[in-house]
């Protein structure tokens, strides 16, 4: 009886963390309009959630059973992520790199079989058709399919694929402590950032400026202390949180409410388009999420 509930919960905060991710590029966009662009931006705002996140994992990590070894891996996992997902968006076209980075739904499914043996029912199949559906008309799909043409787009692959490893990883752990893995993205994330900066003034130098000048980093730290640490912080603890309680294919298709909350939020904050087709593929996507979220499971976790 107890089952249910939980695995609402843990899918409502999913979708809850994933929908305020969804709000990163407000922040992003104001860093580089104000001198700290790209790379240099996802360092500085991970190293500012370091504030909140690192006291807590510290408070909370002699409870924790897991070694540090995992939480390496995890964290470098998850981290590298996060970062090339952003050096995807900085290298090539969003509309291919997001389709890409989604295609994590089926790399959590082949690995949660793989992994723990996960079945799967028809029912949640078609969940995850309609929400490529959905994501298709809610991007503007233009007909074919989104195969990888350059750097950006290979990042954006492989970037699915380590956060769907990464949700299946947490899956199949109740005892593991969420506060210590919510901090693993700030701690792993910041470094690479800065390493992928260097990497791109070196590789591809016209999609990145130089170092950004240390007077604009000090007059934007504020604003990036408050972001990483009351936004970005609880965005990523939900999602760790609820990704313990959730089979990893469930919690991959509740993380489109970022690409959700990412399209409405600028089309009301900064006027983008927004096609009735569009409004139609979120509500595809939403659907998608209830119809496998209300999906009897068949998950045997051996660990």
């Amino acid at each position: 009886m107890n089952a249910v509930p939980e695995r609402l919960r843990g899918g409502a905060a999913i979708a809850l963390g994933a929908g305020i991710w969804g709000l990163f590029w407000i922040p992003l966009r104001y860093l580089d309009q104000h001198g700290v662009e790209g790379p240099w931006a996802v360092a500085l705002t991970l190293s500012a959630g370091m504030l909140i996140a690192v006291p807590l994992a510290i408070w909370k990590s002699r409870k924790s059973r897991k070694s540090r070894w995992w939480f390496s891996c995890f964290g470098t996992t998850i981290g590298l992520a996060t970062v090339l997902y952003f050096a995807a968006v900085i290298l090539s076209d969003v509309v291919r790199v997001v389709f890409l980075f989604y295609l994590l739904p089926i790399w959590a499914t082949l690995l949660a079989r793989v992994l723990y043996r996960e079945q799967l029912r028809l029912r949640k199949l078609m969940a995850v058709c309609i929400a490529f559906l959905g994501l298709f008309m809610l991007l503007g799909g233009n007909g074919g399919l989104p195969l990888p043409q350059n750097l950006g787009d290979w990042f954006a692959l492989v970037s699915g694929f380590l956060w769907a490893l990464s949700l299946t990883l947490i899956r199949g752990n109740p005892e593991l402590d969420p506060y210590v893995s919510a901090s693993t993205p700030f701690v792993f994330g910041a470094p690479l950032a800065l390493l992928l900066g260097f990497f791109l003034l070196h590789t591809a130098p016209a999609s990145v400026q130089g170092l950004p000048e240390l007077a604009d980093v000090g007059s934007l730290l504020p604003i990036s202390i408050l972001f990483g640490c009351i936004v970005l912080w609880p965005s990523l603890f939900a999602q760790v949180w609820g990704a313990r309680l959730v089979a990893a294919p469930t919690a991959a298709l509740l993380t489109m409410t970022e690409i959700l909350v990412a399209t409405f939020s600028a089309w009301l904050l900064i006027g983008s388009s927004l096609t009735p087709v569009a409004i139609l593929g979120g509500g595809l996507i939403v659907c998608a999420a209830v119809l496998d979220l209300t999906t009897p499971s068949l998950t045997s976790i051996n660990n």
